[in-house]
């Protein structure tokens, strides 16, 4: 004696399916998504180039920081740096 029937067997087996396809796409564009960052640039509209810029002048400000620095203080320091360069903090909602 079966313990299901071939119809319900089948309609368990593609709901496994969908809910793996489903999953898959979910890890899929889960690389997609914009990285969150805590600052904006007012005069840089696309997003893409923002992203882009904010990786070129973070990596200017730890170079022009150093290592010494620490916790805080260098927390500071790295705000700072990007004020100077036009970045602006974003609004914490």
């Amino acid at each position: 004696m079966p313990l299901m029937s071939r119809p319900a067997r089948q309609r368990a087996v593609r709901f496994c399916l969908a809910l793996c396809a489903l999953f898959l796409l979910a890890l899929s564009l889960g690389g997609c998504l914009p990285k969150s960052k805590a600052w904006t640039h007012p005069r840089e509209p696309n997003p893409r180039k923002e992203d882009l810029l904010f990786e070129s002048d973070s990596k200017f400000c730890e170079d022009k920081i150093g290592s010494q620095p620490q916790g805080a203080a260098r927390e500071a320091d790295m705000a700072d740096c990007l004020k100077r360069l036009g970045w602006v903090p974003k609004d914490r909602d």
